[in-house]
């Protein structure tokens, strides 16, 4: 929860308080996909159910060990924020975090366990997209000058750079599935060089972040 508490609560203060065009609106339903410790994708649509569509697609393309749904809610009449999260050895956690103030007065507690959820169905949409099997990174074949094998080069890219290749088709087919609806898909790239060749993948310069919030 350290890895995503931190953007999610700044996600939510800043749709609270606005960019200076919007104004203030709800926090979108955010999927959070994680790999190797660290956030590495996230897609937000303003629908519950398209947000979760986003799950094997992330568990798949991505390889992501562990998915997070983190919304608001409203619990016993108190604002809060409800994360459910789901790893690839099934294992489940449902945590509340209660939200105090308004706007740039906004505060939050320190999480806590919830318990079982109101909502098993989240958990049962992770869950399935994560019992899916992830895109191999080991066969992503050279494209271009990188397929002249002047020196006898392998016929695929090393698994390092076959990986940032596919997480860079995933992102640019999540945000065409969301865009349409005024969701938004972003990747954080684990290195400068990484976010090159993202980009040069065909990933969408504005799904390129430094962090989620």
């Amino acid at each position: 929860m350290t890895l995503v508490v931190p953007p999610v609560t700044e996600l939510l203060r800043r749709s609270r308080t606005g960019d200076g065009t919007a104004g203030a609106q709800p926090m979108f339903p955010t999927i959070i996909a994680i790999r190797n410790e660290r956030v590495v994708a996230a897609v937000s649509t303003p629908r519950m159910a398209a947000t979760l569509s986003c799950a094997q697609t992330l568990a798949v393309g991505l390889g992501a060990e562990a998915l997070v749904l983190a919304a608001e809610a409203e619990l016993d009449g108190t604002p809060a924020l409800t994360y459910s999260v789901m790893t690839r050895e099934r294992h489940a956690k449902y945590v509340l975090q209660e939200i105090t103030g308004e706007g740039a007065a906004t505060r939050f507690s320190v999480p806590v366990d919830g318990g079982d959820p109101a909502n098993g169905g989240i958990l049962a949409a992770l869950a399935a997209g994560l019992s899916q099997r992830p895109i191999h990174v080991t066969q992503v074949a050279r494209t271009g000058s990188d397929t002249s094998g002047t020196f006898g080069d392998a016929p695929f890219l090393p698994a390092e750079q076959g990986r940032v290749v596919v997480d860079a088709g995933t992102v640019r087919t999540l945000q065409e599935r969301v865009q349409g609806i005024g969701g938004r898909a972003v990747y954080i790239a684990r290195s400068p060089e990484a976010a090159q060749l993202a980009l040069d993948a065909g990933m969408p310069r504005a799904c390129l972040v430094n962090t989620l919030a």
